[in-house]
């Protein structure tokens, strides 16, 4: 993925221009951002990576083992998000939050 790197080593907007156009035959809008051009440019070339079956699957990550024990006690959700939390005294006096 010389091409990713190359992108990611850019410094300016002429040289994001110049890779996209000579390795994506992609020409892009000089007058948005430097990081929102080098930001498409890298989906690009990741999204031809891909479709061309270059990229290495990534292994998931693992949690540090602290972030993988499950919480004891008791539990709320928020009915909105359906997130679940521990559940602390200040949250029964929301509407939003039920203990679970």
């Amino acid at each position: 993925m010389d091409i990713i790197k190359a992108l990611e080593g850019a410094k300016t907007k002429d040289e994001l221009e110049d890779l996209g156009i000579e390795h994506l035959g992609v020409d892009i809008d000089k007058r948005k951002s430097k990081e929102v051009m080098r930001a498409e440019l890298l989906a690009e070339a990741e999204d031809r990576a891909e479709s061309a079956g270059l990229s290495d699957p990534k292994p998931p990550e693992e949690l540090p083992p602290e972030l993988q024990k499950v919480p004891k006690g008791r539990m709320a959700r928020n009915k909105t998000t359906g997130r679940i939390m521990p559940w602390t005294a200040s949250m029964a006096k929301f509407s939003h939050m039920e203990e679970v």
